[in-house]
């Protein structure tokens, strides 16, 4: 092997090694992307390679199978701890993970206990309610004692927004960019009703192509 080779050898090793390593620090992967100068395929090769865990905020979007593997890959000692009964405050003072953690791995695996955390899907059907007109507003908690202020949807013991969380109930995947109502109800939360930056560049395409008024 000539040394050309040889150095572009050692080259993609390390650079393997530094994705390794910001992956494991919980770097996202345009935070690797902008500081390596890497493909997102390389990243997701390397994750695999490595055996890495998705982390607890990507866990949010993914579809509810794939999220319940992550949880199990993520958190296994607080998954067989709950299994086996034990409860959340022994958990937590044995240094597993946090509360917070805990009632989230719960929820997510469904698993029984003394207390279960609320799922996204749960809130969303507790706290959002037809409108007509096939609109639909938000009835639970907001960012105002009077009402008010802007809706907070708690659930897995953390904050979500609403509309990106009644965006993926609907068209089951994460959402791309801002998430924004088609219609001119205020806040509306019907899923049909939300679009993501995808959604709006595919009719912007599509009305250039055939105009508005196309049945």
């Amino acid at each position: 092997m000539s040394p050309r080779h040889r150095r572009a050898g050692r080259e993609l090793a390390e650079s393997r090694d530094q994705i390794a390593a910001m992956l494991r620090d919980g770097a996202t992967y345009l935070q690797i992307k902008d500081a390596l100068h890497v493909s997102t395929s390389a990243i997701k090769a390397v994750r695999a390679a490595h055996h890495i865990p998705v982390p607890p905020r990507a866990i949010d979007e993914l579809p509810p199978e794939q999220q319940r593997a992550a949880i199990e890959t993520r958190y296994p000692h607080v998954a067989a701890m709950l299994r086996d009964g034990h409860p959340v405050a022994e958990i937590v003072a044995a240094g597993v993970a946090s509360s917070s953690t805990v009632y989230k791995v719960r929820a997510v695996l469904q698993l029984p206990g003394e207390r279960r955390a609320r799922t996204i899907a749960e809130t969303l059907a507790r706290y959002v309610q037809p409108a007509g007109d096939g609109h639909a507003r938000w009835t639970g908690p907001t960012s105002r004692a009077d009402g008010t202020g802007q809706p907070q949807l708690w659930a897995h013991n953390r904050r979500h927004a609403p509309h990106r969380a009644a965006f993926r109930a609907h068209h089951g995947r994460a959402p791309i960019g801002p998430v924004t109502a088609t219609c001119t109800y205020p806040g509306c939360l019907a899923g049909p009703h939300l679009a993501d930056r995808a959604i709006r560049d595919a009719d912007r395409l599509y009305n250039a192509i055939f105009g508005n008024d196309t049945p």
